[in-house]
Parts: C-alpha cells; sequence; structure tokens
C-alpha cells in the first residue's frame, strides 16, 4: 500500500534521506568581515591621524593638538594670519577642530566655523595657511 512495488531487476529504490557527513559547501569558520564606509573602526583597530602643512607631515599623536603661531604650541605656523594659539585638533570618535578664539577663524572644507568634524582628507584654512587633515586604519 501506499506505493509501487520496486521491479525485479529495476534500479534499487533511492533512499529517503542524504547520506550521512558534513553540509556541502565551505567548512564553516569566522564569518568574513567587511566594512562599509564611514563604519566605526574595529575593536582594537588603531587610527594614524596627521596633518600635511606645506607638504611637511605633523603625526598627531595625543588626544590634542594645538596649533599656532606661538613656539608654544603643538605645530607652529609661521604666518602672519595665525594667531598665537589659533586653533586645536581633539582626537576622538569624531575628531573634531576648535578654533581658540583666533582673530581670523577657521576654514573647514570651505565653510567658515568655530568647530567642525574632521574627516579624511578634510582641508582647514588658518591664515594664509592649508592644512590637510588625514587618517587611516592600521
Amino acid at each position: 500500500p501506499g506505493g509501487y512495488p520496486a521491479q525485479p531487476g529495476g534500479p534499487p529504490p533511492m533512499p529517503s534521506s542524504p547520506p550521512p557527513g558534513p553540509p556541502p559547501g565551505p567548512p564553516p569558520g569566522p564569518a568574513p568581515v567587511s566594512r562599509l564606509p564611514g563604519a566605526s573602526p574595529l575593536p582594537g583597530a588603531q587610527t594614524r591621524r596627521w596633518i600635511e602643512i606645506n607638504g611637511t607631515r605633523h603625526q598627531i599623536s595625543r588626544p590634542t593638538l594645538v596649533l599656532g603661531r606661538s613656539t608654544e604650541t603643538d605645530v607652529r605656523i609661521d604666518d602672519p594670519g595665525v594667531s598665537r594659539r589659533h586653533c586645536e585638533i581633539r582626537t576622538g570618535t569624531p575628531t573634531v577642530i576648535q578654533d581658540l578664539g583666533s582673530t581670523n577663524g577657521i576654514v573647514v572644507d570651505g565653510q567658515h566655523t568655530t568647530r567642525a568634524t574632521l574627516r579624511d582628507g578634510s582641508r582647514i584654512v588658518v591664515g594664509s595657511t592649508t592644512i590637510v587633515y588625514r587618517q587611516a586604519e592600521g
């Protein structure tokens, strides 16, 4: 009941379940990691940050970097349009630049501002000096 009998001399009946063993395909393992543009850094990943002024690279290795005309700043900019303590870059998520009450202010990516979020490639103008902010993972 419930089917046709196997024919003598015909093929053997097919098993109703697949043979035991691992499933076909790649062996299980950690899932591949992919990052979307603008995603947060991976845990433990180190972000390197630096600024470029007139072709010179200045590494940002502290939480705060002060830029200005004074010899007491972290990065000295010899430009009469730059105040003694003109602005500071604060690293973090996100990294920001803050004007420190300068006479001429700061322009970030074409916008005159007192505070802005920096992204890789941001262009900062202080006085007549252009600074490029850079960052990279790893």
